[in-house]
């Protein structure tokens, strides 16, 4: 008979879809918008911007897997994912709306409040995505139960980055960037609240030994797939410039930030699409099978892209689909790789971190997206880009273009080589792990 915990109400569910859309519409704002409005709008230079970006991610590699830590060793009473949660619902929005506030101070003035108010967002960030991803396993022990949690989570997240790519561009031209952050977060906090009311822990294991700065890198280290995989994710992540750059290549190649949207639009789609079809492909296809077919499809049609350019307008959409939609594919599958690497790192250590094998994911997907933003920054800048000119140069426009384009494939080639060569875990043995786990367990509490 099968004794996995594998209830949850459609409330959890609704509560946790709900809480990834305002946290991805916070995301969005900030990954999208921050280093334009930075360079553009403040007059930061751009090369200094993408320092900003790599030195706060410095600061991230030494924080989020002590917070991971942090989160596996102390336990409170109310469960425990949640309280870190619910500590920084409020918070995250706020240390949000302070990143796009321009006091039109001095240039040092200037470059130390980014520096401050982005390090404090990006810990507060850590808090909050670490906990909310290995809330799945304390929720539900089927893996296919949590599978579907956080295909739900992908989905809301979608959402999101279609409300912000559709909307957003519309609202910076009319309204500015400050006003339109400050209406975001408040709808972010409104959505994020109800997770706290209706989501319950129920998976909790109590440890035997606490955590100690040696328990952390064992659990991390002694982890092969957790670091295969996240080696070929931050490959994929580090590379992908396309949030970063897509407003330049509107504003100046284009000629027209509006246009924005719809470019957003084939990006936004398929982040809701897949995390519906998601599911079921896994259980036919496997992670492995999706993961590289991802990869080759969006190498394939990121190079034709570059080739075709952009003068057909409505062919560089269809063609920026189709290897977004490959991209999306892998990049979607990180909650579902992570929890996999949890019970793998349980069955081989005999220790369950959620929270330092989720803080690997969050540390990725922040060091990845900040290294993008800096290497698409450096890029445009050593092609003559200057975000205070009234008028780009054709060098400097090349320069957006290559960003774009040709910047992703070269950590797609990277990570279709690691990945493809060592990962071997599958759905099947998971699923062995966890009911072995879980016998084990069973007798270990029939002899106490």
């Amino acid at each position: 008979m099968d004794t996995l915990v594998e209830r949850t109400t459609k409330m959890e569910k609704a509560s946790y879809g709900s809480w990834f859309f305002g946290q991805n519409i916070i995301y969005m704002v900030v990954t999208s918008y921050l280093a334009i409005f930075l360079t553009d709008e403040v007059g930061i230079l751009e090369a200094v911007v993408g320092t900003l970006f790599l030195v706060a991610r410095i600061w991230d590699a030494i924080n989020d897997p002590i917070l991971g830590g942090v989160v596996d060793k102390y336990q409170p009473k109310k469960g425990k994912f949640m309280p870190w949660i619910n500590a920084v619902t409020i918070f995250l929005p706020i240390i949000t709306i302070f990143l796009f506030w321009n006091f039109n101070g001095n240039g040092t003035f200037n470059i130390v409040y980014a520096y401050l108010s982005y390090i404090i967002w990006g810990m507060l960030y850590t808090i909050s995505d670490v906990p909310i991803f290995a809330l799945a396993t304390t929720m539900t022990e089927k893996t296919y139960e949590r599978t579907k949690l956080i295909a739900i989570g992908r989905l809301a997240a979608g959402v999101a980055s279609m409300l912000i790519g559709l909307i957003a561009p519309v609202m910076i031209v009319e309204m500015g960037y400050t006003l339109m952050v400050v209406i975001f977060m408040g709808i972010s906090l409104l959505v994020m609240i109800p997770l706290r009311f209706f989501v319950k822990e129920r998976v909790i294991k109590k440890r035997e030994r606490p955590v100690t700065l040696k328990t952390m890198f064992k659990a991390v280290f002694n982890n092969k797939y957790l670091l295969i995989f996240y080696l070929s994710y931050i490959a994929v992540n580090t590379t992908f410039t396309t949030m970063t750059i897509a407003p330049y290549f509107a504003k100046w190649n284009l000629g027209n930030l509006e246009l924005l949207t719809t470019i957003y639009a084939t990006l936004a789609v398929p982040m809701i699409i897949i995390p519906i079809i998601l599911p079921a492909m896994v259980k036919k296809f496997g992670k492995y099978k999706i993961f590289m077919t991802g990869l080759g499809v969006s190498i394939v049609f990121s190079i034709l892209q570059y080739f075709v350019g952009y003068d057909l307008f409505i062919l560089f959409l269809i063609i920026n689909f189709v290897r977004l939609t490959g991209l999306l594919l892998p990049m979607t599958m990180n909650g579902m790789f992570s929890a996999d690497c949890v019970e793998y790192g349980a069955y081989v250590t005999g220790e369950r971190n959620e929270g330092v094998t989720f803080s690997v994911q969050t540390f990725s997907t922040k060091l990845g997206s900040a290294f993008s933003a800096a290497l698409a920054l450096f890029v445009i800048s050593a092609y003559g880009y200057v975000g205070t000119n009234l008028v780009q140069s054709s060098q400097a426009l090349q320069g957006i273009w290559v960003a774009l384009t040709l910047v992703p494939v070269l950590g797609l080639i990277i990570a279709f080589i690691i990945f493809g060569f060592m990962y071997k875990l599958n759905e099947e043995d998971v699923e062995k792990m966890v009911v072995e786990m879980k016998k084990k367990d069973d007798m270990k509490v029939k002899k106490e």
